[in-house]
């Protein structure tokens, strides 16, 4: 939950960043995967009940609190899963989609909502048959921003994104994890600004709650928020300011125009049970059509879960968001076309994170995904 930090709770330790992760250190998942199960904590989302119904399939579903997992707090909390003859009775919760990875790859997984680039160069490196596939786009905006601390001496907001981005140089900057969705999109942030990696000093400091811990410690300078809603709750908690929204239409294209929330199974679990895989499609596509049709209830729900009930204004200013910019533009089933695969793997292949040629349509997603 991204709740409210004032009360001084305590953090975890900062991991540095050595200003040049290598492709085969960032994603070396087969690797990693059984460490992380023994190492990493699972939280579990409240809500919903088990079912005792035998002919429900059990499906593991990572998510987080947020608007990028929104649909799956609708899903958990109407019990949509076991109408679709899913056994989810709770949600697997993470520190960083660069753990919801390993645990996939481990086989620990069956499904979860990726950051794109971050799956697809896990799908690169990974081993068939325990990789992950892309089934579907959630999101096919950008949903990260930056946000500075009180005191950060920032350019007025009409100045240019070169000119917000160069007043990071020589700052600390926090990322959920060194690796993570979040440090590729400042990676891609400074390079289209005409910097340099090394001008920051890149924070592994955690997810929302640790974001806001931090800035509002003076531990780090700015922190890159990974969702629409946690950019402006962190700004508001931390007395600090918006930076940089990367959806803003004053921005440069090559950030706006990214597809960044993939949804993604193990190919196994894609090439063996295809059926199971489009009931969880057929779950997620019910609560997509619920959140439209009940903006206020989705509103409440999101404000309660995401946002510890603290920010009713976000929440509601994010679901109508989510209606008429975000929505219109998914596919039916959240079906995934070439053209927008071929795009963020563009992306990928820019700054390293996989190579030309790794990434290929009809590999990285099944037919029964394809638009």
């Amino acid at each position: 939950m991204f709740e409210s930090r004032n009360r001084g709770l305590s953090l975890g330790g900062l991991q540095v960043s050595d200003n040049g992760v290598s492709r085969r250190s960032l994603l070396k998942f087969a690797g990693l995967g059984a460490a992380a199960l023994g190492s990493i904590p699972l939280l579990t989302a409240c809500g919903g009940e088990a079912s005792a119904t035998k002919a429900l399939t059990p499906f593991s579903v990572s998510s987080f609190p947020g608007d990028s997992f929104f649909i799956d707090t609708v899903n958990l909390a109407h019990k949509d899963y076991a109408k679709h003859g899913l056994d989810t009775p709770k949600h697997v919760t993470t520190q960083s989609g660069l753990q919801a990875v390993q645990l996939m790859v481990a086989g620990a997984l069956d499904g979860d909502a990726f950051d794109t680039m971050l799956l697809m160069a896990a799908h690169a490196n990974g081993t068939k048959g325990k990789r992950p596939v892309l089934v579907g786009f959630r999101t096919v905006e950008t949903c990260y921003g930056i946000v500075v601390g009180k005191g950060f001496e920032a350019p007025p907001a009409d100045a240019s994104f070169e000119e917000k981005m160069q007043s990071l140089k020589g700052k600390m900057v926090g990322v959920t994890s060194i690796g993570s969705g979040s440090d590729l999109q400042l990676k891609l942030a400074l390079e289209t600004a005409g910097m340099q990696y090394s001008d920051v000093t890149a924070l592994g400091v955690g997810v929302t709650a640790q974001g806001i811990t931090n800035l509002q410690h003076g531990r780090i300078d700015a922190y890159v928020t990974v969702q629409w809603t946690s950019t402006r709750f962190v700004a508001k908690e931390a007395e600090g300011a918006i930076l940089l929204d990367f959806a803003d239409p004053s921005g440069p294209e090559i950030m706006r125009n990214q597809a960044v929330v993939a949804i993604g199974v193990r190919d196994d679990m894609a090439a063996d049970h295809p059926d199971i895989v489009q009931d969880w499609l057929a779950c997620q596509e019910t609560a997509n059509t619920w959140i439209q049709e009940n903006r206020k209830d989705a509103a409440d729900l999101l404000n309660s879960t995401g946002l510890g009930g603290k920010a009713p204004d976000i929440a509601a200013a994010y679901i109508d968001h989510y209606c008429t910019a975000i929505a219109p533009n998914l596919q039916p089933m959240f079906k995934a076309t070439k053209e927008t695969v071929d795009h963020m793997a563009s992306l990928a292949e820019r700054f390293g994170s996989i190579k030309k040629g790794d990434i290929t349509y009809e590999a990285l997603v099944p037919e029964f995904a394809r638009a």
